[in-house]
């Protein structure tokens, strides 16, 4: 009996498709994202374009010049186009972007950008919550929408522009958990040779990177998914791309490559990386299976401490509805929150997970009550977990714990800890709750770690 080699196949890719959302969820993706999908379509904002193929056209047409071109090599380098003004394009696309780049590094949105970010680009960013993105393109557009998504001011912009004195690493692995966008080809500008435009531009920062690469940011990164759409350079570029961020083609995180030469696509399997072909069906299949996906999660989350969460919240079973309006406003800014929602208990193992997730988490946060007062003479688990966090805050050179303190509780005079007491408190009221102010704070805080 012939076996069914398709239904192979699909077994193969859903095990692919769950690999690449159980890491999306475990926050072990990268994206990196070329110029094919970036902009709105001027013309019909429902659909997306390329804003390089959008400035190679109006290129063209500023220069009476009638054929389609493909790259700015192929129209620069056209005998109709004059060779004397051939190095003035770094300076003509500097000066197009210049106000735009102006107002991102003042940290504000550009008003009137000469293109805006699709509502497929905005999609993926927003369905992830990406906060580490790589950006081929030269144009601003993954930054525009990094901030739309996570506040004007609320990222990091880096760049690799082939200037051993300037380029950009991270620090350590943990620059990683703050929105960034990282210009891996370079960031527009009027100088010309720090950002790629032409194919010299291409060979010359391909030769840099192997050279002189960023070695924080390509060690973190060959242990990451990488996710490579909207890349559609030629077969060699896309594998020089890949390999310069893998280094070992061995590693177990492969990725997933998304384009439409089967070349590449075959050399991708051979190295057993996820291929597909369009950016839009991968990014609705990944909106759709990352929302399954968290809706299940939600369902066990609680059943267990996390490891490695934002922010770890201790507090009174009486105070749970208060807790509850806390998790949202620090969920909604994108924050890996966990609280004790289930009552799990005092048992020995329970205790042991629960010090390992204060442990790890980034900061601890105990919501501090007239109930805590009341409850002086109980044993609770949350004194346990101040003990810990009180531990674990003294290895650190920076605030751990940020109590947060109900209105009229007398925080330096309660029955909690001398240690406790040492750090300043925030205060909310049980009348009027709104933790929108605090909820901010602490999101930048934790971005600017």
């Amino acid at each position: 009996m012939v076996r069914n080699v398709f239904s192979t196949i699909s077994t193969e890719s859903n095990g692919k498709w769950n690999e690449l959302i159980e890491k999306i969820i475990q926050g072990e993706v990268v994206p990196v994202i070329g110029p094919e999908f970036l902009a709105e379509d001027i013309d019909n904002p429902t659909k997306c374009m390329n804003p390089h193929q959008a400035l190679i056209d109006m290129l063209a047409e500023a220069k009476n010049m009638s054929q389609k071109y493909e790259s700015f090599s192929e129209i620069l380098y056209d005998d109709k186009y004059p060779a004397r003004e051939r190095e003035d394009i770094y300076d003509a696309l500097g000066t197009a972007f210049q106000s735009e780049i102006a107002e991102c590094n003042a940290g504000r949105i550009p008003q009137n950008p000469i293109f805006r970010p699709s509502e497929l680009l905005i999609k993926l960013l927003r369905v992830c919550r990406f906060r580490f993105v790589i950006t081929t393109s030269f144009t601003p557009l993954v930054e525009y929408a990094m901030r739309e998504i996570y506040g004007e001011k609320g990222i990091n912009v880096m760049n690799f522009n082939n200037n051993p004195l300037e380029n950009q690493d991270l620090r350590s692995a943990s620059d990683l958990l703050k929105p960034t966008v990282y210009y891996m080809f370079g960031r527009v500008c009027c100088q010309p040779k720090r950002y790629v435009v032409k194919d010299s531009d291409m060979l010359s920062f391909c030769r840099a990177w192997l050279r002189e690469a960023p070695s924080t940011l390509v060690s973190v990164l060959k242990n990451k998914y990488l996710l490579v759409l909207g890349n559609n350079y030629s077969d060699w570029l896309c594998r020089f791309i890949w390999y310069s961020m893998k280094t070992d083609l061995s590693t177990e995180n492969k990725g997933l490559m998304v384009n439409n030469d089967d070349s590449l696509l075959e050399f991708m399997r051979r190295i057993d990386a996820f291929t597909q072909k369009d950016p839009k069906t991968v990014i609705d299949k990944i909106d759709i299976l990352v929302e399954e996906k968290m809706k299940s999660l939600e369902k066990l989350k609680y059943q267990k401490p996390d490891l490695n969460t934002d922010v770890f919240l201790s507090y009174s079973r009486r105070d749970a509805t208060v807790v509850k309006k806390l998790y949202d406003a620090l969920t909604a800014k994108g924050l890996r929150v966990w609280y004790d929602r289930e009552n799990l208990g005092l048992g020995d193992k329970f205790m042991e997970e629960i010090k390992m997730a204060i442990r790890n988490t980034r900061i601890f946060i105990p919501i501090l009550s007239s109930h805590i007062e009341e409850e002086r003479n109980e044993s609770h688990p949350y004194r346990t977990e101040w003990e810990k966090a009180m531990e674990v805050g003294t290895s650190y050179g920076r605030n751990f714990i940020f109590p947060l303190c109900e209105k009229g509780f007398d925080f330096y005079n309660a029955s909690i800890p001398d240690n406790m007491q040492k750090h300043n408190a925030y205060t909310y009221d049980p009348e009027e709750i709104d933790f929108s102010d605090f909820a901010t704070n602490v999101y930048n805080y934790l971005m600017n770690l």
